[in-house]
């Protein structure tokens, strides 16, 4: 039986022409990270197929179950030390969602009943509704940072994730809350709330627990590699954010001071030229493009900003 060479030849020209559209469709497909486009997306997020050990290990800590503090009865006697009372229901309180859930008053963060669209809450599957990892990890929301995780197959470097808004100033980000001058439970009231980052930081994830067979393959593996990688908000602690409670028709709600959050949001003010110069459409402008591109996205202590 005779081959006939040209026609395997076709056919095999074919086939690599196929793996290379594949190829190059399959980096199409990928996802580009755009501050401009920072939200919360929720702990949950992160189980599956990526952290599902650490999420597991997490919904055992203080804050997979801080939401649930904020209920009648609970921790009654430490509500009455300082000076709150013990059967109230403080799950609606805007002083207490901003340090007891994640993103509170921010892009795709927690809302609470009292808002449009509240939260869905699953008892068995904690997210925005505690504090989750975008709380301590992200300036502003995790939405950018996973698509660099998912880009990269893991094999990113802290400043690659950083520059989307991944933070490294741990002490600074547990401060935020645990000693800030808002919070009603001080060492004042209780020696207990001391801040020790070292101790504390021990009790969040004990992930060695939660390693199981189908989990394993997500350990991950370039852990120990950015660790000897610094960090710029290791050395430069990002701003922490500060708020007002204002009382409305409605009743209170929660504004984030602009000149204290780390995260520098767009504001209509931003968007006014743009808008004059292109109308609806200006964000398809070169300009809009430009002034996305080398916007300063990120506040630091001392005055530094960090560009996006």
């Amino acid at each position: 039986m005779r081959l006939d060479l040209k026609k395997y030849s076709a056919l095999f020209a074919l086939f690599i022409l196929g793996c290379l559209t594949f190829a190059q469709d399959a980096e199409a497909r990928k996802k580009k990270p755009d501050n401009y486009k920072t939200k919360y997306v929720g702990s949950v997020k992160c189980n599956g197929s990526c952290h599902d050990a650490y999420y597991q290990a997490w919904k055992k800590t203080g804050h997979g179950k801080a939401f649930q503090l904020l209920g009648p009865g609970e921790r009654a006697e430490a509500k009455k030390k300082a000076g709150l009372d013990p059967e109230k229901d403080y799950s609606a309180d805007p002083d207490c969602l901003r340090c007891h859930t994640t993103g509170y008053r921010q892009k795709g963060g927690f809302r609470d009943a009292n808002m449009k669209k509240p939260s869905f809450i699953d008892p068995e599957e904690p997210n925005k509704e505690e504090v989750g990892c975008e709380m301590c990890h992200t300036v502003a929301g995790g939405s950018e940072i996973r698509k660099v995780m998912k880009n990269t197959k893991g094999k990113f470097t802290k400043e690659d994730t950083e520059k989307y808004g991944q933070r490294w100033d741990y002490a600074n980000v547990c401060a935020r809350c645990h000693l800030h001058p808002k919070s009603p439970h001080t060492p004042e009231v209780d020696k207990k709330y001391e801040f020790n980052f070292e101790a504390g930081v021990k009790k969040v994830h004990k992930v060695d627990d939660f390693w199981t067979e189908d989990n394993m393959d997500q350990k991950l593996k370039k852990a120990d590699e950015r660790k000897k990688q610094t960090a710029k908000s290791e050395t430069t602690p990002l701003v922490i954010e500060d708020w007002k409670v204002k009382q409305k028709k409605k009743g209170p709600k929660l504004y984030l001071e602009k000149s204290s959050q780390p995260y520098n949001k767009i504001s209509g003010k931003d968007r006014k030229p743009f808008k004059k110069e292109h109308g609806k459409k200006y964000k398809k402008s070169k300009e809009w493009k430009k002034f996305l591109e080398d916007r300063e996205w990120f506040k630091y202590q001392g005055g530094e900003d960090k560009e996006g």
